[in-house]
């Protein structure tokens, strides 16, 4: 495997374990918190969390000649992530906490089996990145899809900051404040970074 390829994979896996575990440790009166500046509540941030790889998978196995399935909640046409991620979250406000992270665990297998494959090559091509930048009203750009591959990494910890917001005595908990100091946007290039706020 390409060590530039295993060295995000590291990274994807560290972040879902301590990730899984912080879901696991929550009160249901913590999962039912609001997020500040959010509609959405912890709970439902964790179900982004878990379903968000369903929809990435298949373009990126298709770049390396597997096939994945299209997600269960159909991408709206014209595509629009915030609406696709409203979709995805309401749907599964039912399941439990188990049921989310056994979801999570599939889409995860298969995105990493697709992310294994990639070579220099794949890393280094630029590619039109739109992400969240129409409610931010920023114009898509074109940035190193190894670059994005490291912001998708650090998903989880990004939204488990966005979590914390809600649940401030939990980001207090040690293990919480290491975890968190130790990640890096440093690989993430410019035009992703910026919607990081």
């Amino acid at each position: 495997m390409n060590i530039r390829v295993q060295l995000v994979i590291d990274e994807f896996e560290r972040h879902r374990r301590q990730f899984a575990h912080l879901c696991r440790s929550l009160t249901a009166e913590e999962l039912g918190a609001v997020v500040p500046g959010s509609h959405w509540t912890v709970k439902d941030y964790i179900a982004h969390l878990c379903t968000i790889d369903g929809l990435i998978v298949p373009r990126w196995a298709a770049m390396v000649g597997q096939q994945a399935p299209l997600p269960d909640t159909p991408i709206p046409n014209p595509f629009d992530i915030d609406d696709w991620n409203e979709a995805a979250v309401r749907s599964r406000r039912d399941r439990s906490i188990e049921e989310l992270l056994e979801e999570a665990a599939l889409h995860r297998e298969r995105l990493l089996r697709a992310v294994a494959e990639f070579t220099d090559a794949h890393l280094d091509q630029e590619i039109l990145y739109g992400g969240d930048r129409k409610v931010l009203n920023i114009p898509p750009s074109r940035v190193r899809f190894g670059g994005l591959l490291w912001g998708v990494a650090i998903h989880e910890p990004t939204h488990t900051r966005d979590i914390l917001r809600a649940l401030p005595r939990r980001a207090e908990e040690p293990w919480v404040r290491e975890w968190l100091a130790s990640v890096s946007d440093s690989l993430i290039p410019q035009g992703v970074r910026e919607q990081r706020v």
